[in-house]
């Protein structure tokens, strides 16, 4: 249970300041695993690094805001992704998952709702219910034997 002070004190403190000490403390607690995990001290990282044992410490300890250039030295040299940025998916992929989802409809026979079509416009590929319509007739149609 937190206290009262507690609860203003984090009631005031701006959304960016509870996210950075977040991924802050997170960056913190894996690379200190990495360095237990490896056998590593902050010295040997501080000589793998060319930099002071002092610096290392600082940077672990909270006293460094960590440069994206400090995070790919230490990403380096420890061999372990420590950050990674999502990827966004190519107009393809959104393509390629428009198209899955129009036929999965197709096969069930049934149409997605008009908020889900709308949904399935990307890129110039526009999705409509006319076009829904004759794929399904044409699915729907049996093969003529001759």
């Amino acid at each position: 249970m937190r206290s009262k002070v507690a609860e203003r004190i984090l009631a005031k403190t701006p959304e960016d300041v509870r996210i950075f000490t977040r991924l802050y403390a997170d960056l913190v607690v894996l690379i200190n695993t990495i360095l237990e995990e490896k056998g590593y001290t902050q010295k040997t990282l501080a000589e793998k690094l060319e930099k002071r044992p002092s610096e290392i410490n600082k940077w672990l300890n909270g006293e460094h805001n960590f440069t994206l250039r400090s995070v790919a030295k230490l990403q380096a040299e420890l061999g372990e992704v420590l950050l990674q940025v999502p990827s966004r998916k190519t107009a393809a992929e959104q393509f390629n998952t428009s198209l899955r989802i129009f036929h999965q409809t197709t096969l069930q026979e049934k149409l997605p709702h008009k908020s889900e079509r709308e949904k399935l416009v990307q890129n110039d590929f526009v999705w409509t219910y006319e076009t829904s319509q004759k794929k399904i007739k044409n699915a729907n149609q049996s093969p003529v034997l001759a």
